[in-house]
C-alpha cells in the first residue's frame, strides 16, 4: 500500500485480487502437477458437456445445472488443495498433512457428485409422492452446502460464504428476532431440501443462467483470447487514436472497452490490456494513477457497454422477464455517456498535462492492422449477426460464434487452429468458469434465503420507510448498499445478491423493473473502482506500481459518469430510448453536453487550465444538463457557454504577447 512518509508503493499481488487470475497463476505454476492434469481433464469434458447440450438441448433443470456445479466444484478442489487454504499454508510441505487433505478433497469431490444425482434423483419423484421428499434431499443439500461454502472459501475469500452464512442464520433464528424483521423459522432439515430440491433453491436462476449462457461466453472468449484476437484489437485502437495527443489513453479506452463487454470481470480485463496500455500511457508522460484509473473505468466499463455487456445482461433477462434486445437497447446511451466521460478526461488530461505524442514509428497503420486480422470482425460479426439481427437465444449465439472461431482462423495460415489448440482452449474455458460457478452458486444461496425468508420485501419497506417513502433518498440508499456488497465480490455475484434484495423495493416505488436492476448493475459494477475496496484500480495500481487508493479516486473522477447516468434513468426514461424520438435525442445531446463539461471541470482543463471556482461552476452547468426539463437544460447550457466564452477570450489575452 501507499506509505506517505516514504512515498513508497509495496508490491500488489494481482493474482490475488481476482479469483479466475488466481486460477490461472495456479495452473500456470502447476502444469506439471497430475492433479492440475486430472483437473483438466474435468475442465475439458465439462466444455464438451455444455457443447453437447448446447446443439442438442438442455438436460432437466437439476441434471443441467448440478453437473455444471459438480464440474465447477471438482476442478477448484483439484485446483486449490485444502492443504493450501488452512493454517495459513502452514503445514503444506507436510507430507502427512497434504495425504490426509488430498484425502480429504477426494471424498468431497465424490460425495458432491452422488449428491447432485441424489438431488436429480428427488426431484423426478417429486410428481409421485405429492410433492414430498425423503431424507436423501436434506443429505443432498447438506452436502452441496458445506461444498460451495468451502469452494468460496478457497476460490473468492471470506467475504462471499460469510454473506451466505449471515443469511442462513437469518432464515434460522426468525422466531427469535425483534418483530420488524421476524419470521417464521425454518430448521436446517428444511433449509438444506429447499436449496436441493427447491426451483428457488440452489439450482435457481443464478445457476440456470452460469449452467448456459454465462459458460458459453466464457467458451467464447477462451477461443477468442487462444487465436489473439487481444492483441488485434490493442493494434486497432492504437491505429485510430495513436496520432493525437491523448492517443495513448484514448487506445486505452477503446481496446479495453471492447475486450470488457466480452470478459465480464473487471480485474482480469484491467490485467490483459493494461499490461500493454498502462506502460504506453506511463512513457508519454501520464501520472501512474491517472494511468491505472483510466484502465479500471474502461475495464470496469466494458461490463455495461452492448451487445455482450459482460454477463449482466443474461442474468438480467433471468431476473425482469425482460428480452435480451431490449436490456441491450436500454443500455445504449447510458454506456456511450459513460464512455464519452472517460475520452473527455483523457483528452483535457493530455492538454492539462502536455502529454507527448506518440512517435510515428511506434503507431501501427490501420490498413496494415485490419488486413492482418479482419478475420476477427468477421468473429465478432457472427455473434452480433445471431444475438441483435437474427435474435436466437444468447446460448445458441455464443455457440456459434465460439464455433466459427477455428473455423474463420483457418483463412489464416499462420495462426490455424489444429486439435493441440483447441483442447487447451476447451480446457481454459473450464478452468475460467469455476471461479464465477462457485460465485453463482454461493450467491444463489443468498437468493435462495431471501426466497424462503421474505427479507426482500421486509428490508424493501424499511428501507422506502427510511427514505419517507420518497424515490432519491431510496436510490441514493441502494447505491450505497450497492456499492457496500459488491466490495471484493465478482460483479456477477454482486449483481445477483442486490437484485434479489434491492430492486424489488425500487419498483414498489414506481420504477420499471428493467430501469431498477439497470441501477443496481450499474452500482455493482463500479464497486470495483470505488474505494475503500476497488478492486479494479487495486490491479491497475500493481501494473502502474503507485497508490491503489490515489488510482481509485482519479478512477472515480474519470468514471463519474457511471455514477450519475443511473440517477438521470431513473427519472427519465429517454435516456433509455424509451418515448418519441425527439425526447430521446433532446435528453441524449444535453446530457452528452454536460458530461463533456463535467469531465472536464473535474480534469481542470476547458480550453485552457481553469481554476477551483472555475471549475465548480462548470460542474454546476454539466449537472444541470443531466436534471430533466427544458428550463434546466437552458440554464446550464447558458452557463457552460458564457464560461467556454469566457475561458476562449482568457486563453487568447494570456496567449497575445505583452509590447514593451
Amino acid at each position: 500500500m501507499f506509505d506517505k512518509d516514504k512515498d513508497k508503493v509495496e508490491e500488489i499481488d494481482i493474482a490475488s485480487l481476482d479469483s479466475e487470475l488466481a486460477a490461472a497463476k495456479k495452473v500456470e505454476e502447476g502444469k506439471g502437477s497430475k492433479f492440475i492434469k486430472l483437473a483438466g481433464i474435468f475442465a475439458l469434458c465439462m466444455s464438451l458437456f455444455h457443447i453437447y447440450t448446447g446443439f442438442f438441448g438442455l438436460f432437466e433443470y437439476v441434471t443441467q445445472r448440478g453437473v455444471h456445479l459438480a464440474f465447477g466444484l471438482t476442478i477448484l478442489i483439484l485446483t486449490m488443495p485444502l492443504y493450501e487454504h488452512v493454517f495459513g499454508d502452514k503445514f503444506a510441505k507436510n507430507k502427512s498433512f497434504r495425504f490426509a487433505c488430498r484425502g480429504f478433497d477426494f471424498i468431497m469431490i465424490i460425495a458432491i457428485w452422488i449428491a447432485v444425482f441424489m438431488a436429480r434423483d428427488e426431484v423426478s419423484k417429486l410428481a409421485d409422492r405429492a410433492g414430498g421428499t425423503t431424507v436423501l434431499a436434506i443429505i443432498a443439500g447438506c452436502i452441496l452446502f458445506f461444498a460451495v461454502m468451502e469452494g468460496a472459501r478457497r476460490a473468492l475469500g471470506y467475504i462471499m460464504p460469510c454473506l451466505a452464512l449471515i443469511f442462513v442464520a437469518y432464515a434460522l433464528a426468525g422466531p427469535y428476532l425483534p418483530i420488524s424483521i421476524a419470521h417464521r423459522g425454518y430448521t436446517f432439515q428444511r433449509i438444506f431440501k429447499f436449496l436441493a430440491t427447491d426451483l428457488d433453491g440452489m439450482f435457481g436462476t443464478t445457476m440456470s443462467v452460469s449452467s448456459t449462457v454465462i459458460f458459453m461466453f466464457i467458451l467464447f472468449g477462451a477461443f477468442l483470447e487462444s487465436s489473439g484476437c487481444s492483441q488485434f484489437i490493442n493494434d486497432l485502437a492504437l491505429s485510430a487514436t495513436g496520432r493525437v495527443k491523448s492517443g495513448p489513453a484514448l487506445s486505452a479506452v477503446v481496446a479495453s472497452a471492447l475486450m470488457g463487454t466480452v470478459n465480464g470481470s473487471a480485474v482480469a480485463n484491467v490485467v490483459g490490456t493494461g499490461t500493454f496500455t498502462i506502460p504506453l500511457m506511463k512513457s508519454r508522460g501520464y501520472k501512474p494513477e491517472f494511468a491505472a484509473g483510466v484502465e479500471s473505468v474502461a475495464s470496469t466499463g466494458g461490463q455495461i457497454l452492448p451487445p455482450v455487456m459482460g454477463s449482466g445482461a443474461f442474468l438480467m433477462v433471468a431476473f425482469t422477464g425482460v428480452t435480451y434486445v431490449k436490456i441491450v437497447i436500454a443500455a445504449v446511451i447510458p454506456a456511450v455517456l459513460y464512455f464519452i466521460g472517460c475520452a473527455v478526461a483523457v483528452v483535457a488530461q493530455s492538454e492539462y498535462k502536455d502529454i507527448e505524442k506518440t512517435p510515428e514509428d511506434q503507431i501501427p497503420h490501420a490498413k496494415n492492422v485490419i488486413k492482418a486480422g479482419w478475420f476477427y470482425i468477421l468473429i465478432i460479426s457472427v455473434l452480433i449477426y445471431c444475438l441483435l439481427v437474427i435474435q436466437i437465444s444468447p446460448l445458441r449465439s455464443a455457440l456459434y460464434a465460439a464455433v466459427s472461431v477455428p473455423i474463420v482462423m483457418l483463412l489464416d495460415k499462420q495462426k490455424r487452429f489444429t486439435l493441440k489448440s483447441i483442447v487447451p482452449s476447451l480446457k481454459k474455458a473450464g478452468f475460467a468458469a469455476m471461479s464465477i460457478v462457485i460465485g453463482c452458486a454461493c450467491a444463489g444461496i443468498v437468493v435462495a434465503m431471501v426466497s424462503l425468508t421474505g427479507i426482500g420485501v421486509v428490508f424493501g419497506d424499511m428501507m422506502i420507510g427510511l427514505a419517507g417513502g420518497q424515490l432519491f433518498p431510496s436510490l441514493i440508499f441502494t447505491a450505497i448498499a450497492c456499492v457496500i456488497l459488491g466490495m471484493g465480490l465478482p460483479t456477477t455475484s454482486a449483481y445477483v445478491i442486490a437484485a434479489s434484495i434491492l430492486a424489488p423495493a425500487l419498483t414498489k416505488l414506481g420504477l420499471p423493473i428493467l430501469t431498477a436492476h439497470l441501477f443496481v448493475f450499474y452500482f455493482a459494477c463500479l464497486s470495483a473502482i470505488t474505494p475503500p475496496v476497488a478492486l479494479a484500480a487495486y490491479a491497475g495500481a500493481g501494473i502502474a506500481k503507485c497508490s491503489p487508493m490515489r488510482t481509485a479516486v482519479e478512477a472515480c473522477k474519470i468514471g463519474f459518469a457511471g455514477f450519475i447516468v443511473p440517477f438521470t434513468f431513473c427519472y427519465s426514461s429517454a435516456m433509455m430510448m424509451k418515448g418519441p424520438v425527439a425526447t430521446v435525442v433532446s435528453v441524449a445531446i444535453t446530457a452528452l453536453i454536460g458530461v463533456v463539461y463535467i469531465s472536464a471541470a473535474f480534469q481542470g482543463w476547458c480550453v485552457i487550465k481553469i481554476n477551483i471556482p472555475e471549475r465548480i461552476l462548470l460542474m454546476a452547468g454539466g449537472m444541470l444538463m443531466f436534471i430533466p426539463g427544458t428550463m434546466t437544460d437552458i440554464a446550464g447550457f447558458a452557463i457552460c457557454a458564457a464560461l467556454t466564452f469566457y475561458f476562449y477570450r482568457k486563453g487568447k489575452k494570456n496567449a497575445t504577447p505583452t509590447v514593451a
